[in-house]
Parts: C-alpha cells; sequence; structure tokens
C-alpha cells in the first residue's frame, strides 16, 4: 500500500475552485482505487515548521495505481483547478511497513524486510 500525504494552503479567493476539483476528483479516486483515509484542516503543529492549512491522506494500493490516476485524462482535465487554487503544496508518496518491527529491520539491516 501507498500513501499520499497532501499538505496545502488554499489561495485566498479560490475556495470555490478547490471545492469543485474535490467534488470532481472523487469519481476518479474510485476508478483508480484509491480511497480517502483523512482529509481535514490542520489544529496544531506538535513539532517541525510545516504551517500548511489542510492535510488529506490518501491510500492506493500501489505505486502503479497512483501513476494510472496521475496519467488520467480525466485527472488532468481537473489538476489545474487543484494548482491554481493551492499554495505550499507537499505531495509525497510513503510506502508503508507492515508492522513497526518490519521498520526495525529495515533501519538495523538496510534492506526491506522479505
Amino acid at each position: 500500500m501507498i500513501v499520499v500525504l497532501n499538505l496545502f494552503d488554499l489561495i485566498p479567493g479560490k475556495e470555490k475552485d478547490y471545492a469543485r476539483y474535490l467534488r470532481e476528483v472523487q469519481p476518479i479516486l474510485d476508478r483508480h482505487g484509491a480511497k480517502v483515509l483523512l482529509y481535514g484542516l490542520t489544529r496544531m503543529i506538535y513539532m517541525g515548521n510545516c504551517k500548511q492549512n489542510y492535510c488529506g491522506l490518501i491510500a492506493y494500493d500501489g505505486l502503479n495505481s497512483l501513476r494510472r490516476l496521475s496519467r488520467d485524462p480525466a485527472f488532468d482535465e481537473i489538476r489545474p483547478l487543484r494548482d491554481e487554487s493551492t499554495a505550499n503544496y507537499v505531495l509525497t508518496a510513503i510506502e508503508a511497513f507492515g508492522t513497526l518491527n518490519d521498520a526495525v529491520a529495515y533501519l538495523e539491516n538496510g534492506q526491506a524486510p522479505s
């Protein structure tokens, strides 16, 4: 599984454009088997300098699913709604370890567990 972390701010006055993007992206996410795990507002920063006001966590079956969505013509059509209504965008794809012990094994041995 891959989880994509989205951190961003909305450009003032572009809220309705971004809302339209959210409405139109959902069926595309569904088509590619993506699942919204969390979507919301940043309420407190415990550590670090990340100041974005919005956060989304979207799960995909794997990198290929994310790539297919990114190349989908329907997504290309609505991407400007996102890109032109947001700022300070950070988008990171994270591959999940099965367990914390798998992460320990990776860190100690320098390789992903089998």
